[in-house]
C-alpha cells in the first residue's frame, strides 16, 4: 500500500469514528425508551396519533386503544347503529322509553331488564345473540319493531354488542344459557291423524284455556293480562295474523318449548309427557269422544304408563305431541281443520 493510499484510509477512519460519535450523542439528546416505557407504564397514545411523537416513544397495551380492541370497535359501531335506527323507540339508555314510545301500543323492549320473549333458550335464560339477530332481521309483526334484512352483518354484530351492553350481567349469565333443541319437523306433519291428535294434545296441554276451543278465543278462561314489564296483554287468535315468533314449524315448535317470557308458559317435556289416555277421556267432550276413540289408543293409558316407558321412548313421545301440536296450530291457521292431507307429504 502506498503513502497516498494510508492517508485516504486514515481519513476514512476518522470521519467514519465522527458519525459514530454523532450519532451516539444525537440518541443521548433525544432520550431512549425508559425501563417503565418498555414495561407498558406509560399512558397510551391518544386515539389517531403515532405511537412516536415528539421524539418519545409511546407505549400502548393491548386491550387499552380501540384499535386493539375488537368488542371495543365493535362497540363503538354498534352504538352508531343503534342511534341511527333504534334510539327513536328504545331511547338512549335502552330502557325502552324513546321520544316514539308514548305513541305506541306495544311498548318497545327495556333491554336493561336482560327480559326477552323471543328466544331458542329455556325461560329463565338470556336468549342467544342469534335469536338477537334474528329479531333484527325478520321484525315482529303486529308491533313497531320493523325488519331490517339489508342492513350489513357487520352492523346487525356490532349493535347485538352494543345491546347486550345495556344489561351489565350479561356477561356472567351467559355461559348459563340452556339451548333449546328443535329437531327437523316430520315428512308428514300435516297427515291428518297427526292434525287430530294434535286437537287432543291441545285440549290436554291446556291451550283452550286462553285461546279457546277454536283457536280464536272463543270458551277462553283467561282473556287478558299483564306482562313482566306491565304492559296488558291479550291471547293470541290463531287463525288470524303472523306470528311474532315466526310462522315456519320449527317457529311454532320452539315457542312452545321456550315459551314467551311473562306471557306463555315454557312446554317442555314435563307437560307433553304425561298427556295419557286417562287424562284425555277425562277432558274431551262425550259427543267428540267416539271420534278420537282410535287416536286415543295411541297414547300412554295413563300418567305412571307414561313415566315408566324408557328414556328413549319418552323423548320420542314428547317429539311426536310437540309436532302434533304444531300441525294442529298450523291447521287453524289455514282455517282447513277438517282438511288435512292424508297423503302426509305436506310441509308448510
Amino acid at each position: 500500500m502506498s503513502t497516498m493510499d494510508r492517508r485516504i484510509m486514515a481519513r476514512r477512519l476518522a470521519l467514519t469514528a465522527a458519525a459514530a460519535v454523532m450519532l451516539v450523542l444525537g440518541c443521548a439528546d433525544r432520550g431512549e425508551p425508559s425501563r417503565e416505557a418498555a414495561a407498558g407504564d406509560v399512558q397510551p397514545a391518544a386515539e389517531g396519533r403515532s405511537n412516536y411523537e415528539g421524539n418519545q416513544w409511546q407505549v400502548v397495551r393491548p386491550g387499552e386503544h380501540a384499535q386493539y380492541n375488537q368488542r371495543q370497535s365493535l362497540l363503538y359501531r354498534g352504538q352508531e347503529v343503534y342511534n341511527l335506527y333504534c334510539v327513536g323507540c328504545h331511547g338512549e339508555r335502552g330502557d325502552g322509553k324513546g321520544p316514539a314510545a308514548e305513541r305506541l301500543i306495544t311498548q318497545p323492549r327495556d333491554f336493561t331488564s336482560g327480559i326477552y320473549k323471543f328466544r331458542s333458550t329455556d325461560s329463565t335464560s338470556l336468549p342467544m345473540e342469534s335469536d338477537l339477530h334474528r329479531t333484527i332481521t325478520r321484525g315482529l309483526s303486529r308491533v313497531s319493531m320493523p325488519a331490517f334484512p339489508h342492513v350489513s352483518e357487520h352492523d346487525k354484530l356490532a349493535v347485538i354488542q352494543y345491546i347486550k351492553s345495556f344489561y351489565p350481567q350479561w356477561d356472567a349469565e351467559a355461559p348459563q344459557r340452556k339451548l333449546v333443541y328443535v329437531p327437523r319437523p316430520p315428512h308428514d306433519l300435516m297427515n291428518a291423524d297427526r292434525v287430530r291428535r294434535g286437537e287432543l294434545v291441545y285440549i290436554a296441554a291446556g291451550c283452550a284455556s286462553c285461546h279457546g276451543t277454536d283457536g280464536r278465543g272463543t270458551g277462553a278462561t283467561q282473556v287478558a293480562y299483564t306482562d313482566a314489564w306491565g304492559h296488558p296483554q291479550r291471547p293470541f287468535d290463531f287463525t288470524a295474523g303472523r306470528l311474532k315468533g315466526g310462522d315456519d314449524p320449527e317457529d311454532i315448535y320452539r315457542t312452545f318449548h321456550t315459551g314467551l317470557r311473562s306471557i306463555m308458559p315454557q312446554y317442555g317435556a314435563a307437560s307433553m309427557l304425561p298427556i295419557n289416555q286417562q287424562m284425555l277421556r277425562a277432558q274431551v267432550d262425550s259427543e267428540r269422544l267416539a271420534a278420537f276413540e282410535a287416536l286415543l289408543a295411541t297414547f300412554p293409558e295413563t300418567g305412571q304408563d307414561a313415566a315408566a316407558l324408557p328414556d328413549s321412548e319418552q323423548r320420542a313421545l314428547v317429539e311426536r305431541n310437540s309436532w302434533d301440536l304444531v300441525a294442529y296450530v298450523l291447521s287453524l291457521r289455514r282455517g282447513d281443520t277438517d282438511q288435512a292431507s292424508d297423503s302426509g307429504s305436506s310441509v308448510p
